[in-house]
């Protein structure tokens, strides 16, 4: 793909370029590590650095120019593109350069603390039981159609996002289904685009260290709804700030549909519950067809696969493509199944902070006959109060508690599980820094009705050790101690 700077500038007529507007562009980026011959450098304030400070070092690889809100510096005039607002700059370059991809998907969003892969898998699921072709971005993975490529980001950068949407519609894709973290509406990585459905599934202690306050963490999700929606709202209402945003939502004349699991002033509220070891069975009235079932196990999942039903009610999709769906849908490392030969069993779940490791533990405690083992640590670099927390509730819910390294990053291992440890009163943990020897520990210690809960990485394929990826898989790990 390439477009002749000349168009890409008549979309900015503010600004003030001296340079030659007659060369191709074949790439838009604000990440000067990514910059290539024939690169245009967006330079963008982030969250860590200011991204005009990798200017210079964006032409020296390469760039063709530069669109800074500051001056050019000296010398470098005929390369240089000031604007008066660097991020509006990028929306609109983005557009142009793309063709406004978004305005050919139908876009549909999930945000919360939990549950948002599932509900993103189940959402796909439903879109292409009806017949659509469709594209997702997520945690796991971002597909086109069939196609799966790997995620970096739960929301990738704007111009990310807007290079996938235009793959998707070059593809063909009506419908685009996409986990909208908090970071991503905070930092206007969804600006431009219009949601056709917005979905929150709940909202509990996560990325503290970038939010700081809960007020704030609240404030970036409810954005979605009241900045970016433009069709149908879908709530669960039995997570205190969930109320919150229906009740505010419905204060500003917008009525959303909201699920209830617990039987909360809802529209949708499940009956006749049936939650064990093969899955969930419920009735629901807006649904004439009998009773629906799902392979998910747990409350928690029960929470993911009402916000589902009540969105393909709200959005009017086909009765019998929800059923498909819910039937058949299966999510990589969550409440994943990576070992049981009957009598033990061995569960991998993302759980990586506290509200999630405690619906995890609480859905295995449920199925238990016998011990519950739990193998758990906390990711570096990130929220540090959450870490005494985790380990509260890992021994409050188990039987014994396996504590070891996560993805430390550039943090040191130990001191991470010290704070996991300051959380934790009883005498019932074991402590074993490597990780793959944590697991293969804990999977000695099952006997018969046993239960065991890998949390913290879920579907990841790796182990961040400084700023390296190093192969790891919590699934292939328990496979192995099994001699699988």
């Amino acid at each position: 793909m390439s477009m002749h700077l000349s168009q890409l500038l008549r979309v900015l007529p503010s600004a003030v370029f001296a340079g030659n507007a007659n060369v191709d562009v074949t790439t838009l980026t604000d990440d000067s590590r990514r910059v290539k011959s024939g690169s245009l450098f967006i330079a963008i304030a982030g969250s860590k650095a200011d991204g005009a400070s990798f200017a210079l070092q964006a032409l020296e690889r390469g760039a063709l120019a530069v669109v800074s809100q500051l001056e050019a510096p000296a010398g470098k005039q005929s390369q240089w593109i000031q604007v008066a607002d660097a991020k509006l700059a990028r929306l609109h370059l983005a557009q142009e350069f793309y063709g406004n991809p978004f305005a050919s998907l139908q876009v549909h969003g999930v945000t919360g603390t939990s549950g948002k892969t599932t509900t993103a898998f189940l959402m796909e699921g439903v879109l292409k039981a009806a017949g659509y072709k469709v594209a997702m971005l997520g945690t796991v993975c971002s597909r086109i159609g069939n196609r799966s490529v790997p995620a970096e980001l739960t929301t990738p950068s704007l111009l990310d996002l807007h290079a996938f949407a235009a793959e998707a519609v070059a593809e063909k894709c009506t419908h685009f289904v996409m986990e909208v973290s908090s970071h991503a509406l905070d930092q206007a990585r969804v600006a431009g685009m219009s949601f056709d459905s917005c979905l929150f599934s709940n909202l509990s202690r996560d990325h503290l260290d970038y939010h700081e306050t809960f007020e704030a963490y609240f404030a970036a999700k409810k954005l979605l709804f009241t900045q970016y929606r433009r069709g149908v709202a879908v709530i669960n209402v039995d997570d205190s700030f969930g109320l919150r945003l229906a009740n505010e939502l419905a204060a500003q004349g917008v009525s959303a549909t909201k699920v209830s699991r617990i039987g909360a002033k809802a529209d949708v509220i499940p009956s006749h519950v049936i939650v064990n070891e093969a899955g969930l069975e419920f009735t629901l009235s807006p649904l004439v067809l009998g009773s629906v079932k799902s392979h998910l196990r747990g409350e928690f999942n029960l929470d993911n696969v009402l916000l589902v039903c009540g969105w393909a009610i709200a959005y009017k999709l086909p009765e019998a493509a929800l059923r498909k769906a819910l039937l058949e849908v299966q999510v990589p490392g969550r409440f994943e199944m990576a070992f049981s030969d009957g009598a033990r069993h061995v569960v991998v779940d993302y759980a990586h902070k506290p509200d999630a490791l405690e619906r995890v533990l609480a859905t295995a405690r449920a199925l238990c006959k016998r011990k519950l083992v739990v193998v758990v640590g906390c990711g570096g670099d990130r929220d540090h109060g959450k870490r005494p927390l985790m380990g509260r509730i890992a021994e409050d819910a188990c039987d014994v508690c396996f504590v070891t390294s996560d993805n430390p990053r550039t943090e040191n291992p130990a001191e991470i599980i010290q704070a996991i440890l300051a959380g934790m009163q009883k005498k019932n943990h074991v402590v074993i820094e490597d990780r793959a020897l944590a697991i293969q520990a804990a999977c000695r210690t099952l006997g018969a009705g046993d239960w065991l809960v890998v949390a913290g990485k879920g579907h990841e394929d790796y182990q961040i050790i400084g700023t390296t990826k190093h192969p790891f898989d919590d699934r292939k790990v328990v496979r192995e101690a099994f001699g699988c």
